[in-house]
């Protein structure tokens, strides 16, 4: 007998006959362009001038992803979508959900502070701002819990790692 985590009936991700997910084919292609891409800088770095040049393996691992996206890409293609009449509004449920949209827009912002505030401020802003997004309550814990872990981090990273983090105003 087989547990309900198991079940393909219960688990659509588990079932080999199941259709395509919102996004599924887009999200393929793009990773067989990637691997594409890869391959072509593997290549530029020695061509194929012989077994034992450094460029060997790389070319090696983007062929593996190319294959594989291959694969990949095929079997999307020749499943047919899960959604018929609604695939919009499955796209934007499972795909464009209004969590990820926030947390795309919260990793931009922090992208953009990161230069002026510098790690430990931007960092904490960024930190506090995923949890209080994502828990929405106790704001007081959130706000304790993103300063002591963003000092853990500064610590590890720049006395025991010794890496040189992004300065800021104060920091």
């Amino acid at each position: 007998m087989t547990s309900p985590s198991e079940n393909p009936a219960i688990d659509p991700l588990l079932s080999t006959e199941r259709g395509r997910l919102p996004g599924e084919i887009i999200f393929a292609f793009l990773g067989l362009v990637l691997s594409l891409v890869l391959g072509y800088q593997a290549w530029t770095i020695s061509g194929f001038s012989g077994l034992s040049t450094a460029g060997i393996f790389p070319m090696l691992a983007t062929g593996t992803m190319v294959i594989s996206a291959l694969f990949v890409v095929m079997g999307n293609v020749r499943n047919n979508p899960e959604y018929q009449d609604n695939w919009l509004t499955m796209f934007f449920a499972d795909v464009l959900a209004p969590r990820i949209i926030v947390f795309a827009v919260l990793m931009t912002a922090y992208l953009f502070a990161l230069q002026p505030l510098g790690f430990v401020i931007s960092s904490f802003l960024f930190l506090f701002a995923g949890m209080a997004f994502l828990y929405r309550r106790r704001y007081l814990m959130l706000l304790a819990l993103s300063a002591a872990a963003i000092a853990v981090v500064y610590l590890l990273f720049r006395y025991v790692f010794v890496v040189i983090l992004p300065r800021g105003i104060f920091l």
